[in-house]
């Protein structure tokens, strides 16, 4: 396997800002004994006696044993939600913890959790106020520092969670299918602390290297030396590029996408061998056995994580970036971005424009309460939030950031003294807060 250099030149960022987490992780639970004393069959009984009592419980999954797949009843329930109602009374919460323990015996279950909902529940961070309105990334704010302390704090969290499936395993057992391990397992002479009784095992985990402040086009030189190799690119708005197929039987896979403004995602994903090797141990030596599995995993497809760094970008460049994702012109996205217009209104010569607008969900109707009418429009919250981070983040052609002047709505590079002026693309009159778009060419034209 070739190994690929970015080299030390002001065409890449110097000291990109990124964070190693963990995401999506799924584990099984077992406990060995129950072999022993259960053997290994279809337990009928408790089928008809947790569809009686929990039918919105009970589900038809795919088993694995060995080579074979088998479908089975199992008792699937969500163990922790964001929502402050117990998990039994409110199945509309997100879903941050869930565990299904099989029918048949002896009652192996699978788990899953989902780390950065763990994390943003457990640091009372709510999403859909300080982040992307998505529940599966971090806000931007949320960094790194030199000491690893967000990952030392996602490891410990980790190490606290597979606790806690312990103790919920053991809760079901014996609440929902009536096995009380602990008095089993005196009978048969053990005098193991209970949560010792339980075998876990990591089945696959998603490790996110989380590129801060970054856009996917930086990385276009990844796209284009695996083009002729494992990438697959499918046509949604993350713009999503997959280095290998999407399937178990390889034990690291790799993508990359925009999850939101600022934060380009590499997300591997270890399976079997892989991820019970990398994610093992107490919370220390589970942060260094990550650090060496990310390493291990770059390499795996030809690059150094140490000096990987992402491509300088000219403004313009990112803004074309958003252009061709939202399928309008370069003028017109920097518009969106940097222009005056927050509440919008069309006319007839326009009313094209504001259907590619919706149809793209980038505007949505202005609330009443903020003076919304009939045929008033605002920019949605993803684009405001783009917005705010473009406007600080704006690179000029000799490499510098340039500020953002809110007042006159232009950049200045501080450096080479070059303006990019966006007043020019006042639309409508400016008397008023509505600011109406006419033709297409007076928008142009300002």
């Amino acid at each position: 396997m070739y190994e690929t250099f970015c080299p030390l030149s002001d065409k890449y960022v110097e000291n990109p800002k990124r964070r190693i987490l963990i995401d999506r992780v799924y584990i099984t639970l077992q406990i060995p004994f129950l072999w022993s004393i259960l053997g290994n069959h279809f337990r009928k009984d408790i089928y008809e006696d947790l569809n009686h009592r929990f039918p919105q419980f009970v589900k038809r999954m795919v088993e694995k044993s060995g080579t074979k797949k088998t479908a089975t009843f199992h008792f699937q329930v969500p163990t922790e939600m964001r929502s402050g109602k117990p998990v039994e009374e409110d199945l509309d919460g997100k879903e941050v913890a869930s565990i299904a323990i099989s029918m048949k015996s002896p009652h192996i279950a699978r788990g899953y959790f989902n780390m950065n909902r763990v994390y943003l529940l457990k640091k009372g961070i709510d999403p859909y106020e300080d982040s992307f309105r998505d529940d599966n990334v971090l806000p931007i704010w949320v960094e790194e520092d030199d000491k690893g302390t967000l990952l030392k704090e996602y490891c410990r969290l980790f190490c606290e969670r597979i606790e806690e499936f312990k103790f919920e395993y053991i809760h079901y057992l014996k609440n929902a299918f009536g096995l009380d391990v602990l008095e089993l397992a005196r009978k048969l002479g053990k005098m193991e602390d209970l949560y010792s009784l339980v075998d876990v095992s990591v089945q696959s985990a998603e490790i996110d290297i989380e590129w801060l402040n970054c856009e996917s086009l930086q990385f276009q030189f990844i796209t284009d030396e695996r083009k002729t190799n494992h990438l697959k690119v499918y046509g949604d708005l993350t713009q999503t590029e997959y280095y290998t197929t999407p399937s178990a039987r390889n034990p690291i896979q790799w993508k990359r996408y925009q999850k939101g403004a600022g934060i380009n995602r590499h997300e591997f994903t270890w399976n079997g061998d892989i991820s019970r090797k990398w994610l093992v141990g107490d919370p220390e030596h589970l942060y260094h056995s990550i650090i060496h599995g990310v390493h291990q995993s770059y390499k795996h497809f030809g690059y150094n994580f140490e000096n990987l760094k992402p491509l300088q970008l000219k403004g313009e460049s990112v803004v074309q970036t958003c252009a061709e994702w939202w399928h309008v012109s370069l003028d017109l996205a920097k518009t969106i971005l940097f222009g005056k217009a927050y509440s919008l209104t069309f006319d007839f010569h326009t009313k094209g424009l504001r259907e590619r607008l919706m149809a793209n969900n980038l505007i949505e109707p202005l609330e009443k309460e903020l003076g919304g009418k009939r045929g008033v429009y605002r920019w949605n919250d993803t684009v405001q939030g783009m917005r705010l981070f473009y406007q600080g983040v704006y690179r000029c052609e000799c490499g510098s950031l340039m500020r953002y002047d809110s007042h006159q709505y232009r950049h200045i590079c501080e450096k080479c003294g070059k303006i990019d002026d966006y007043s020019r693309f006042s639309i409508g009159n400016e008397q008023f807060e509505v600011i109406g778009f006419k033709s297409l060419g007076d928008a142009k034209n300002g």
